[in-house]
């Protein structure tokens, strides 16, 4: 299914980690049913088989027409914010990751070897060893609420969580928080925007890649309907509701708009959302933007975040708008890239959401999408034969650890 031509085709390198991954553990199970311990074999395969359950639900939905098409965009969304990651010079394998559906009421990022503990049998993880074997996915997995099947716009968030695997896999913590801590804030709001630094991160690239209609669809999935998101709206924040890693949206939003103009997005000074001067947000998320979109960066291999995000062939298409108003007019956008035709989709919906369904925007920017997409597996940077072993290899340990997990809570359940 994975092989070139294949339904699967784009997911090859994420189906071979699986299967190294597994694979280790369908040999020890061989062991097994050869040195006298073929008792503990069927409940192991049936373990195995839970395991594999967490991939096996987001590859077969894939086969499901209702949903393979918008997860396909989803994916080459993800692929060209995270895809110039793998292609960058000396860059290990690197699987892309992964789009699926989750409950959850927004989405979210499960980094590259983060833990899914609630996928392990009977009850969870007991033991220490069993909570560290569960911290092995073999790649970033992007959830999604199901609700934005229904949404195409809100898919733009997918750019956010790419940008958090970009951090995660090139190493850029350290360098993400030096660049917000150097930038000329005030000091009784630096430490905020430090604490905030990862998620500004993740924003800013959004920005940088989709443009001023990512502050668009930020502004309509952060709206709680009492005006937080509007102008002036921070004045009722209470900050210390913030004392996580997200700023407040009044922030976020401002942040995108900044960002999408340094980049240079022809469209982002009809936005809607403004870093003016008068606004205190706005004043603080210019600095933070260009604290983050000015210059190269160590971890990209001296690239700034536009010189790796956005694509050369963008320039060739379409400007968003003009994209948005052809969409509206029941043509194609004529952007040259996911990102673009997403963006027009989502400055369609908000400019006219009547028209937007009317037209049936939605489903002609998914098809679009699908038309400009190359055709064969993902191609990245050729890895060096000892870094493609070395990987492997880490795939086959990580199932010889979900065995050992596996063998944990047995242990732990008959005590």
């Amino acid at each position: 299914m994975s092989r070139a031509g294949g339904p699967l085709e784009k997911h090859r390198s994420q189906l071979d980690a699986v299967g190294v991954l597994l694979g280790a553990a369908v040999a020890d199970v061989r062991v097994r049913l050869t040195d006298g311990r073929a008792c503990e074999v069927p409940g192991r395969v049936l373990d195995l088989h839970h395991v594999w359950d967490f991939y096996r639900t987001r590859f077969m939905l894939r086969h499901v027409r209702a949903y393979r098409r918008f997860l396909d965009v989803a994916d080459e969304l993800a692929w060209e914010t995270y895809g110039p990651v793998v292609r960058l010079p000396g860059a290990r394998p690197k699987e892309p990751p992964l789009v699926g559906f989750s409950r959850a009421a927004s989405p979210r990022a499960h980094r590259r070897g983060g833990a899914y503990h609630d996928l392990l049998p009977r009850g969870g993880i007991h033991t220490p060893e069993g909570r560290a074997a569960a911290a092995r996915l073999p790649f970033p997995v992007i959830d999604v609420p199901w609700s934005f099947g229904s949404h195409l716009p809100a898919l733009l968030t997918v750019a956010h969580e790419s940008a958090h695997h970009i951090d995660d896999d090139c190493g850029l913590g350290t360098e993400i928080r030096e660049r917000v801590a150097g930038a000329p804030l005030a000091p009784d709001r630096r430490a905020h925007w430090v604490r905030w630094a990862g998620e500004a991160f993740a924003d800013v690239c959004a920005a940088v890649l989709c443009g001023p209609a990512y502050a668009a669809v930020l502004a309509d999935l952060l709206d709680s309907g009492d005006g937080e998101c509007g102008d002036g709206g921070e004045s009722g924040v209470d900050e210390r509701d913030f004392d996580g890693p997200h700023p407040p949206p009044a922030a976020r939003l401002r942040l995108a708009a900044a960002a999408a103009r340094l980049a240079g997005h022809p469209d982002a000074q009809a936005g809607d959302v403004e870093d003016d001067k008068d606004n205190a947000y706005g004043q603080e998320a210019a600095v933070v933007a260009r604290a983050l979109t000015t210059g190269g960066w160590s971890g990209l291999h001296g690239l700034s975040l536009a010189g790796l995000l956005v694509p050369e062939r963008a320039s060739a298409g379409a400007t968003v708008s003009e994209g948005a108003r052809r969409l509206l007019a029941g043509g194609p956008s004529r952007c040259s890239s996911a990102a673009g035709v997403l963006a027009a989709a989502a400055l369609a919906f908000r400019c006219d959401p009547t028209a937007y369904d009317r037209r049936d925007v939605g489903e002609r920017a998914v098809t679009e999408v699908l038309a400009l997409r190359a055709s064969g597996t993902r191609a990245g940077a050729g890895p060096e034969p000892p870094d493609e072993q070395r990987h492997s290899s880490t795939h086959g340990a990580a199932g010889l650890a979900v065995l050992a997990a596996l063998d944990a809570v047995e242990e732990s359940t008959h005590r």
